[in-house]
């Protein structure tokens, strides 16, 4: 493994694109001011079609906000940012177990579909140090390239989206990339019509993605009259919640979900949400996931119990909110 620290993020993204084209698996690492300046970067990715990993460890802004403290206030940002129309992938892990999982996803993904993919930590699960007694499998595996003669097209038209994809010096393939709008050859071109086909070719990854959507866990019993639902480092935190409240007799359960993007409906179709009281819990001011959830999922949160002081949720803290949302309906027994 090789670590560079370089002179700023723009270049830091860069770099690991670079790396990426020469065959090597690259992440990056920054919060909210640095991905700022990446987001040029991150477009570049989406037209090569490189795969790379980019880690933001959220912290409260706008600008510079809180540096020392923790927030969930850059999800909209991720989604969005760059320029342009292209897949991405974005999860939030909720534990260093999952952050370990996560991260080795990542990478499998990125390769596979050739996209930028998004881990969403934030300062409280950065900062956190945990021993873990049956840790995930470490073993790190290398990308797996074909060899391909003269003919190759690095951007070959396919009915799943996905073109070959290898590195410069390992055949006599010739490897072109432009960030520019390009040719099946890798060569800029201004042909509307093949602008149109290569649009619709990155897209068609998009529904890939959909297939490999890591589905929300559950805490509780599926049947529960309410849910706390909360995406990232909270789950350990709404998971001890919700077993308080159900050791209380409470008709509660947690759902937390380390994929925040894409949402699909299988992700849920399992899931008894319908005419259930939800209640979203998050680290940001305006209930960025609860949007994203009605927009992607028509779920639509009943509550919001939201922080954004620039600390985490105690679980007494988040007890005494669920209990205050739910007092006015008899305490939901």
């Amino acid at each position: 493994m090789h670590f560079e620290q370089a002179e700023d993020e723009i270049s830091a993204l860069n770099t690991a694109l670079g790396a990426s084209y020469a065959g090597l698996r690259s992440m990056v690492a920054t919060s909210g001011g640095g991905f700022a300046l990446m987001t040029e970067a991150v477009s570049l990715a989406g037209m090569t079609e490189t795969p790379v990993v980019v880690v933001v460890a959220q912290r409260p802004g706008p600008s510079t906000g809180l540096p020392t403290r923790t927030e969930q206030g850059d999800l909209n940002f991720i989604l969005h940012a760059g320029h342009g129309e292209f897949p991405r992938l974005l999860y939030a892990p909720g534990s260093i177990e999952e952050a370990i999982s996560l991260a080795r996803r990542s990478f499998e993904l990125a390769d596979r579909y050739q996209i930028p993919v998004f881990i969403l930590t934030d300062q409280y699960l950065a900062d956190s140090i945990q021993l873990l007694d049956n840790r995930p499998e470490l073993t790190v595996y290398n990308r797996e390239y074909e060899v391909f003669d003269d003919s190759y097209c690095r951007y070959a038209l396919t009915p799943d989206g996905l073109s070959p994809l290898t590195y410069p010096g390992l055949s006599e393939a010739l490897v072109k990339v432009d960030s520019d709008e390009h040719t099946e050859e890798g060569k800029i071109t201004e042909d509307l019509n093949l602008r149109v086909w290569m649009v619709d070719k990155r897209l068609r990854k998009g529904r890939l993605l959909e297939e490999e959507a890591v589905p929300p866990a559950l805490f509780g019993e599926r049947n529960a009259g309410v849910y706390l639902i909360c995406w990232g480092s909270n789950k350990e935190i709404v998971e001890e919640t919700a077993a308080r409240l159900q050791s209380e007799g409470r008709s509660v359960t947690a759902l937390h979900f380390s994929q925040v993007y894409p949402l699909t409906p299988a992700m849920i179709e399992n899931i008894p949400l319908m005419g259930k009281r939800l209640i979203v819990i998050e680290n940001n001011a305006t209930g960025q996931f609860a949007k994203l959830l009605k927009r992607e999922l028509s779920l639509v949160a009943d509550d919001l119990i939201l922080k954004y002081n620039g600390l985490c949720f105690s679980v007494k803290e988040l007890y005494d909110e669920v209990m205050n949302r739910l007092s006015g309906d008899g305490g939901t027994k």
